[in-house]
């Protein structure tokens, strides 16, 4: 049985890993780092991997969800489950030449307006095409789905709602072709290729 403070490991890109982000210090784990010996070492190199509120040189600890944002994200990952997990997989990380990983995916994490436009009206990619839901989708439903991705898999990305959706579905009401890579780089403060 998993602890409330269990989180896996996810990969950042295709080399590297991100440290686990944890509810609180798993002080188990720390009493053994610092007995030392070959255990208490590996310990610490698990440690050197986690971060949780109030360790030195963690990352800044990710605002809350809104209770209306958790019920957003809990409606998003029902979304996730029934229509995008079977390209993007369970836990995110997409299928080589079908869909690419929405881990750390700097599309995904990018302002709000990026994802909305994608799901809206497509992407085209090397990988693959992903297909328009803007006409299935209702902005609730891209907002609980964006929600949901950028809260998954330990990513910290903003919460998406409803109006914003509806506010780029207006701006792209004319859109008739999938974006591509480039264009929506375009759309990101310095942004580059994913």
């Amino acid at each position: 049985m998993r602890s409330p403070a269990h989180r896996r490991i996810p990969e950042a890109g295709r080399g590297g890993r991100r440290n686990v982000r944890l509810n609180r210090e798993p002080s188990e784990l720390s009493a053994l780092a610092a007995r030392g010996g070959a255990l208490g070492t590996r310990a610490a190199t698990v440690l050197a991997r986690v971060d949780w509120p109030g360790k030195p040189g963690a990352a800044a600890p990710v605002e809350p969800l809104t209770a209306e944002e958790q019920s957003r994200f809990n409606a998003g990952r029902e979304v996730y489950r029934n229509i995008c997990q079977a390209c993007h997989q369970p836990d995110g990380r997409g299928q080589e030449r079908v869909a690419p990983s929405l881990v750390d995916s700097a599309l995904a994490l990018a302002p709000p307006e990026v994802p909305v436009r994608i799901l809206l009206h497509g992407k085209e990619g090397s990988i693959g095409l992903m297909p328009p839901l803007g006409q299935a989708f209702s902005d609730e439903q891209i907002a609980s789905v964006l929600t949901y991705i950028r809260r998954e898999w330990g990513q910290a990305g903003a919460p998406v709602d409803a109006a914003s959706v509806g506010n780029v579905r207006a701006t792209t009401a004319g859109r008739t072709k999938p974006w591509t890579n480039d264009e929506l780089l375009a759309l990101i403060p310095g942004g580059k290729r994913p």
